[in-house]
């Protein structure tokens, strides 16, 4: 068998692989347990058919069907053992293979019950108390049912020949996907069968730790937020089943040369699955070099996770182990597989999505919206990927000055202007052509938007530099920029710097420590600064990290996760008293403050009379809504004395609301434009 283990040994013979490769000689039967482990389909029927009393028993059926046919294939496998030439592996591996076929004879047991005609509550309790039981031994001793003994191989030198041969040995305790998988699945689906019985017959007290059960197989099929297999230290030890299997798929970028040609090195990625020794290389992709006179060279935790490695994955399970996490999470949360019913109803509580561009590896410009961004815990609804763009690789650093302006620099440092009319759509709507809107813009440390086409550059010494492109909205050339200003000193030591526009700028440290700064003279380049804030630790551990409007952050896993960050202001419970909350929280709230009986009368008229901000420039685009520019009117409102028994700034997160996000090379968000006032 082709391929390594992670000790760099070869592979000789793995159950992992003996498995993978009857699984398609299995036929129809082989095809179902594949479709299982890799597809979600299968999961999804089933448990749709738990939520209905009526269907339950369909259920049962799916799975049963499931059951005979990996019993089958662990038969077929048992029989294969004898082609493992080490008989202690032989051994080891069949005594293991069998414990699973107890495990499966036990889950039949436990359909053979529940299938009975009009089973009562006492047999109800009885199979959910028995599958239970069976599903807990898949996490004992370290999860040592899924471990297995592989025979490998390494060359030694013999010092008297001079020569190397082969030497054969055992890797006992090696975690494998397959064939405890398949198994796993049935026990919880069986598992969850026949618990949802027993909690529609209003029982559910008569079961048996059932509270720990779903919180120790909530944990079994989880990914820790902070997990990085590539990482060093606790957070890439594995803890979980899917992040066993993860730790086990490894990407690696390999140069096609030594040297560049033209500038340009070629590069792929080498994937190799220690679980089964299965190597693959795919996913090309170029980056420009500075000269033809260096090495072909690139950090790969900048490169995250290519879609080799992520198709892998899923191939062994990880999205069906997901499924099952958010699943048990249901369960945990409501008591009941039963999806609750959410009802429609009329609030003025709305929340703007957050639009994200990323530069794939391939150099395609793709654009994506999180809808409702900002809402608590965050949102799991996308639009996109939408590929909008090629060629976006040659850039030094992309970014979106707001709205339509988007703008890249060019390694002999051109600042070159791009009109993306389809920014808020996702459409590959572009105005003309490319303008070249400034130069030296290499000079930088960093570049950075701060949104409503304000630019920051730090500058080698660290000085921090502020301009605002006033022809961003059209192109403009490069003498349609307000002067550089500096506006503060000493930002030459961060890792990363980026704002979230309206002044908030966020900066990761060295150390992983998250900053919080506030321009509050970003709209004119004065150097009015709020006190700094560390609001976080562990942020340099991501493979990049983009901030969207009212204090949303999306960090990137190098493994295709996004996860979800919020820091901002959310109402406090004593917030609760005033009426019409939306409108104290969108800053039209005259009302609602003069009734409010601890804040009446404290804020006078001169605070509520709106602020026009005179030195900004008024745009006209039609696509800003006015509710935007009222806000802003009243945006120093926000920081009264009389609201700070109502609002505080909160910590949300981690929530992961994306995954399967193969590697790029950029991530942006859409900053907003300068926003257009009533006349």
């Amino acid at each position: 068998m082709a391929g390594f283990t992670e000790q760099g040994l070869k592979l000789e013979s793995s159950v992992a692989g003996t498995m993978a490769a009857l699984l398609p000689a299995a036929g129809p039967v082989g095809a179902g347990i594949a479709t299982a482990i890799g597809g979600v389909a299968f999961i999804m029927e089933v448990l749709s058919w738990m939520e209905n009393d009526t269907t339950i028993p369909d259920a049962l059926r799916d799975i049963e069907k499931q059951i005979d046919g990996i019993i089958f294939v662990l038969n077929l496998l048992d029989e294969r053992m004898d082609e493992l030439v080490n008989e202690v592996a032989k051994e080891a591996n069949r005594g293991t293979n069998r414990d699973l076929l107890d495990y499966l004879d036990e889950i039949r047991q436990v359909h053979l019950a529940m299938q009975a005609p009009s089973p009562d509550i006492e047999t109800a309790v009885r199979s959910a108390n028995a599958s239970g039981i069976t599903l807990d031994k898949f996490l004992r001793n370290d999860y040592d049912i899924w471990r297995w003994t592989d025979v490998v191989a390494k060359e030694v030198f013999d010092p008297q020949t001079g020569n190397t041969h082969g030497v054969t040995s055992l890797a006992s305790n090696v975690f494998k996907h397959l064939p405890t998988l398949p198994v796993y699945l049935m026990a919880v689906l069986t598992w969850l069968a026949a618990r949802e019985k027993v909690v529609q017959m209003n029982a559910r007290h008569r079961l048996d730790d059932d509270a720990g059960r779903i919180a120790r197989h909530l944990a079994a099929v989880s990914v820790r937020p902070g997990f990085d297999k590539y990482g060093d230290g606790a957070a890439s030890s594995p803890h979980s089943i899917p992040e066993n299997i993860k730790w086990q798929i490894r990407a690696f970028p390999v140069a096609s040369d030594t040297h560049p040609v033209n500038r340009v090195c070629r590069f792929m990625f080498e994937l190799r699955n220690w679980m089964n020794g299965e190597v693959k290389r795919g996913d090309h992709f170029d980056l420009t070099m500075e000269s033809d006179h260096v090495l072909c060279t690139v950090n790969p935790d900048k490169l995250g996770s290519p879609s080799l490695e992520i198709d892998a994955e899923t191939e062994c399970g990880i999205e069906v182990l997901q499924v099952l996490a958010e699943t048990l999470e249901r369960v945990s949360n409501a008591g009941t597989v039963r999806k609750p019913f959410v009802g429609r109803f009329s609030t003025e509580e709305t929340y703007a999505p957050a639009c994200l561009y990323v530069i794939a590896q391939n150099a395609e410009l793709r654009w994506y919206r999180n809808e409702e961004a900002a809402k608590p815990g965050g949102s799991k609804e996308w639009t996109g990927p939408i590929t909008i763009g090629n060629g976006w690789g040659e850039f030094k650093t992309v970014f979106s000055g707001g709205g339509a302006a988007l703008y890249g620099i060019l390694p002999d440092g051109k600042l070159m202007w791009y009109g993306h009319d389809g920014y808020f759509e996702g459409t590959g709507s572009w105005r003309g052509v490319p303008i070249q809107v400034g130069h030296g813009w290499n000079g930088f440390k960093s570049v950075f938007p701060g949104g409503e086409y304000i630019v920051y550059g730090i500058q080698p010494n660290g000085d921090l530099i502020w301009y605002r492109h006033d022809g961003a909205a059209y192109g403009g050339d490069e003498a349609t920029w307000a002067p550089g200003v500096k506006v503060g000193t000493g930002w030459g030591g961060y890792a990363n710097v980026f704002s979230g526009g309206y002044g908030v700028i966020y900066a990761i440290r060295e150390d992983g420590v998250l900053e919080r700064h506030v321009h509050a003279g970003y709209l004119k380049g004065t150097s009015e600064w709020e006190p700094r804030a560390e609001i976080g630790t562990g942020w340099n551990g991501f493979q990049a990290v983009a901030a969207a409007a009212d204090g949303v952050l999306y960090a990137f896993t190098r493994d295709g996760r996004v996860l979800w960050y919020r820091y901002g202001e959310r109402k406090k419970p004593a917030a609760e008293g005033i009426r019409d909350w939306m409108k104290v929280k969108e800053f039209k709230f005259k009302g609602a403050v003069r009734s409010h009986p601890v804040i009446k009368g404290t804020i006078s008229q001169t605070d509520l009379k709106p602020k026009r901000f005179p030195g900004l420039a008024q745009l006209p685009d039609s696509a800003i809504p006015v509710e935007y520019w009222k806000k802003r009117e009243l945006i120093e409102l926000k920081k009264h004395p009389a609201l700070a028994d109502f609002v505080a700034m909160t910590w949300e997160g981690p929530v992961e609301v994306m995954r399967g996000m193969s590697g790029f090379r950029n991530v942006f968000p859409l900053m907003n434009p300068p926003f257009r006032g009533p006349n």
